[in-house]
């Protein structure tokens, strides 16, 4: 079989399909809402349900990996007590993950298909970032910043870093929920090392090139990565150019490299770039050792 045939979907199934997950729960498909190189992402509902709740039901095929990752990320880390405990120790209103409902496999002519079903919502954060016309102000990048560190620091503590940081990953919350977002998308997952961390050419340059930390662009897993990335996409929603946009992978390494530099040669005070409207400790913490 082809590479490409398995990292793409075979084929659209079908509004009514009823799947049925490990519990013997059923879910129903009726449309696609979104889709990738691992596969399709449904609306569904729970069959023969009279409270129509909405759940998005993620697919891929069974030869392919990214689906397979994420569901074992929330089968062994996000369950209800664990989440719950967290929750008031770190004095939360709440997780800002997707919440897991369910996962199984089907047969459609004649393929094979896992699916993982999760807490559906209405928009991400890229959609929402299309209707607005100027930056986000600070404080509201600030509030998205906090939540995602809340997210990213429960995933570190199980021993794992997102590596896939960006706009498209992070939900927008249903009303009144409108001013919480959400980490999701868990197909980069990966488990981190605090000792003899090395450089790893198999693994660099994994993720999306505009937000790849300078770690990740060696090959290395790292928490502050995370951070890194977050950081990146933070200057994007307040409407400023990163520096290496639309070079090529090497020149865009070349130019982060750069970038640390003049934040730590500037000290945690002066001003670079024209980031005139960011607090530079924010990002001079992100890059001091």
């Amino acid at each position: 079989m082809s590479k490409k045939a398995k990292t793409t979907p075979k084929e659209e199934l079908p509004p009514g399909l009823v799947l049925k997950d490990v519990k013997g729960i059923e879910w129903e498909i009726q449309n696609i809402i979104g889709s990738g190189g691992f596969g399709y992402v449904y609306c569904g509902t729970k069959h023969k349900c009279k409270t129509r709740t909405e759940y998005a039901i993620k697919t891929e095929n069974m030869e392919s990996g990214p689906l397979f990752v994420e569901r074992m990320f929330y089968l062994k880390n996000v369950n209800e007590e664990d989440v719950k405990k967290w929750v008031t120790i770190k004095k939360l209103k709440e997780l800002p993950l997707p919440k897991f409902h369910g996962f199984g496999s089907t047969i459609h002519n004649g393929n094979k298909y896992r699916f993982i079903v999760i807490e559906k919502f209405d928009k991400d954060l890229e959609t929402f970032l299309q209707t607005v016309s100027d930056s986000l102000l600070l404080g509201a990048v600030i509030n998205i910043v906090r939540q995602i560190i809340d997210a990213l620091e429960f995933i570190h503590e199980c021993g794992y870093v997102h590596w896939d940081i960006k706009c498209q990953n992070i939900f927008i919350g249903k009303k009144p929920k409108n001013n919480h977002v959400y980490l999701g998308d868990f197909g980069m997952v990966t488990k981190y090392k605090t000792e003899d961390v090395k450089p790893d050419k198999k693994c660099a340059n994994n993720g999306t090139l505009n937000y790849i930390a300078i770690d990740g662009h060696l090959g290395m897993h790292t928490r502050r990565g995370d951070l890194e990335s977050l950081m990146y996409n933070g200057l994007e929603w307040l409407k400023l150019k990163l520096p290496w946009k639309n070079l090529t992978l090497p020149k865009t390494i070349i130019s982060k490299n750069e970038m640390k530099d003049a934040i730590l040669t500037a000290g945690p005070k002066k001003k670079i770039y024209d980031f005139n409207n960011v607090p530079n400790c924010k990002y001079y913490k992100f890059f001091k050792p």
